[in-house]
């Protein structure tokens, strides 16, 4: 059997499909144009047929491979095992890189094109290709008559590009099937992944982190954690050949300030001892770079005084912007506010790092939701102007919109497991679409492959996925991300199917008593919120500070007071929390005459709020990169050990601050009655709206 690279794709996810698929989505999967999809089908025909296998094609429903389940194995298993692939050109450029790299030393283009069955024109052209490829990266090729092909550029560059290419390759089915594999003794563990890492390395990292991520509550999506599987694989192996990594000093000094670098340094401990190699800060540095940039859950992961003011303000006038071009109000929606800071913040880490992501549905989103993603791309030019967006980015907050958008729709009454592999926004938009069209469904969980092991499924009515599950005893239907009409018929026909069982589930709810708030914790959490009310309110004011010769002294003479005023322990310690944390990035509010000094440390004995107005206003950074004459510096302090409750009322201020032009212009300018009064109203309506 001798089958190009693209007609095994196609095979393979016809094989992978038991449902009906259209052209046009097989096209964006192996990512060619529907012409071509026809003609490869065409040229597959003979194969399937010797294998007992044909395409049923439906009129406007698409078309299915259909034939008997072993003859379908049969074929998989033979496309698995076939050797005579003929690559694509991104196949062999990749494999060509990966040759380079391992080797360490020039290669012969007659060696390489030997191995890969094609001219050595073939490969000189691929050669053309790859400079441009890897340019970006601050890497280039080295190519001498006699001398052979040489790749030259500073390590990280190299693990960079390494990195972002396997993690686009290899997708999160491969991933746990190479981890099913191996738990069930069946994988080859000297085998190499694209000829760069051995599985059995990527499965001893996979358990380092997979242990790192259950012991510290680790939150991440599946090609986020993927990606930092794979980068964990190859720094290894790198480390082994002597290959060091280096980083900027002061780059360095910036990420062990973060909350992220006490968790690398933990995992490369971990590393050190799995495979007695030595990890350098630096690797740790990278390691850090990979977890602030990963996708995350807002609710596990982010605290008030982690998110970045200038990010959430940008975040707001986004959702104002695009609330105005299409019609409908989202300001209010705090699920979206926290989903687009989730993504945000280490998506814009991400492209300031060059790290690359993979969506797979971009092209498809770009078509069903273009009038969203050109307000999108025209919003995020506005407010984000230092960064540049790429598609994928985009694509990816197009969901998080989009999902918000369906779910204005429709009302529901059934519990759903919505499964996706694509992040969180992905799976948002397959729960918006289902309550569409299917208003019986009332409530959503989402999961990742992942995470499904730590699911009770049998708590849920009815599983929807938008790949296969490789684990055994699970009832579920697979769809489209973007549910097609076909789609629907299958859930609605699961449905169905299922009513009478989940009829009888309801019944025996129905006899248990529903049992009754814990209300010593909830007594605790009052407790807990009424302490911190009592001291942010009974201890604001606005005071006045005479502005010091530099900034430092001013921001130590501030903290003086406060000791003064016994709402601090150490004055000396505070100033210097305060003034690492601003050098951490601007604390000025882009636009203002107003920064904001917020730290946690033990130096504080209580949760304060305060404003402080300067009597000579001076230049300080703001959180954009920009400069803001600073007029008053609003401080907001907390203990160490301050309860959970506490931070979300700060936090509660922290968004305030932000939430409309009235709003700024109070902090920045509002007297001590003006403030008090806010913060009043403010925690009013919070313990007023409070679900307990």
């Amino acid at each position: 059997m001798y089958m190009t690279a693209r007609e095994q794709k196609l095979i393979k996810y016809l094989l992978h499909q038991n449902r009906y698929v259209k052209v046009g989505e097989i096209a964006d999967y192996i990512e060619v144009s529907t012409r071509t999809v026809h003609r490869e089908l065409k040229a597959v025909k003979s194969v399937l047929e010797a294998y007992g296998l044909q395409l049923d094609k439906q009129p406007g429903k698409g078309l299915k491979l259909v034939g008997p389940s072993r003859d379908k194995q049969r074929l998989l298993h033979d496309l698995s095992n076939d050797s005579h692939v003929e690559y694509t050109s991104d196949e062999r450029k990749l494999l060509i890189l990966c040759a380079m790299l391992e080797s360490g030393e020039p290669i012969k283009l007659y060696t390489i094109a030997n191995d890969l069955q094609v001219t050595a024109a073939t490969i000189s052209h691929d050669l053309d290709e790859l400079e441009n490829w890897i340019a970006p990266f601050g890497l280039s090729l080295i190519r001498k008559r006699g001398y052979g092909i040489e790749l030259r550029g500073p390590e990280d560059a190299k693990r960079k590009i390494v990195g972002n290419l396997m993690a686009d390759k290899l997708d999160v089915q491969q991933f746990l099937e190479t981890i099913e594999m191996n738990i069930k003794g069946r994988n080859q563990t000297s085998e190499k992944i694209f000829g760069v890492v051995s599985r059995g390395k990527l499965l001893k990292a996979e358990k380092v982190l997979s242990q790192a991520k259950e012991q510290h509550g680790l939150s991440l999506s599946d090609s986020a954690y993927i990606a930092l599987v794979v980068h964990l694989t190859f720094a290894v192996e790198r480390i082994q050949l002597g290959e060091v990594i280096n980083m900027n000093e002061e780059e360095l000094a910036e990420l062990k300030h973060t909350k992220e670098f006490e968790l690398a340094l933990t995992i490369a401990k971990s590393l050190e001892e799995v495979f007695h190699v030595k990890i350098p800060d630096a690797e740790a540095g990278y390691i850090t770079m990979h977890l602030r940039s990963a996708n995350r859950s807002y609710k596990t992961d982010y605290r008030a005084e982690d998110i970045e003011l200038d990010t959430a303000l940008r975040t707001k006038r986004l959702i104002d912007f695009i609330s105005q071009k299409m019609g409908v109000n989202l300001n209010d929606n705090q699920s979206l506010y926290e989903g687009l800071i989730a993504h945000l913040e280490p998506a814009i880490i991400r492209i300031k790092e060059k790290m690359l992501i993979h969506n797979p549905l971009k092209e498809q989103i770009k078509k069903d939701y273009f009038l969203l993603y050109m307000a999108i791309e025209e919003g995020v030019e506005r407010f984000f102007p230092d960064t540049y967006f790429p598609d994928e980015e985009i694509a990816f907050i197009v969901l998080h919109f989009g999902s918000v958008l369906e779910m204005n729709k429709g009302e529901i009454n059934i519990n759903a497991l919505v499964i996706c592999s694509s992040g969180i926004g992905s799976s948002k938009m397959l729960a918006s679409r289902l309550k569409k069209e299917l208003p019986e469904i009332a409530s959503f969980d989402i999961s990742s492959l992942m995470e499904l092991k730590t699911k009770d499924t049998a708590a849920y009515d009815i599983i929807v996925s938008t790949v296969q599950i490789p684990y055994e005893g699970i009832d579920y239907v697979i769809v489209s991300p973007l549910l097609d009409e076909e789609d629907v018929k299958q859930v609605k026909h699961q449905l169905t199917r299922k009513i009478p069982l989940i009829l009888q589930k309801r019944r025996a709810e129905q006899k248990k008593t529903a049992p009754f708030p814990d209300m010593l914790a909830v007594a605790e959490k009052i407790s807990h919120y009424a302490n911190a009310i009592r001291h942010i309110v009974s201890h604001f004011t606005v005071e006045v500070v005479k502005t010091a010769e530099s900034h430092v002294q001013t921001v130590e003479r501030v903290c003086l007071l406060l000791e003064e005023q016994g709402l601090i322990r150490d004055a000396g310690q505070m100033a210097e929390g305060l003034l690492s944390r601003e050098a951490q990035g601007g604390l000025g509010i882009p636009g203002t005459s107003f920064a904001l000094f917020h730290l946690k440390n033990e130096a504080a004995n209580i949760p304060l709020f305060k404003a402080v107005d300067l009597t000579k206003p001076y230049d300080i950074k703001a959180m954009d990169g920009s400069s803001i004459k600073m007029k008053r510096m609003l401080i907001m302090l907390a203990p160490d050990d301050i309860p959970p409750e506490g931070s979300e009322l700060l936090s509660c201020i922290s968004s305030s601050i932000i939430e409309s032009d009235d709003s700024l212009a109070a902090y920045g300018t509002g007297d001590a009655e003006l403030l008090y009064r806010r913060l009043n109203m403010l925690f009013h309506t919070f313990i007023r709206d409070k679900k307990w």
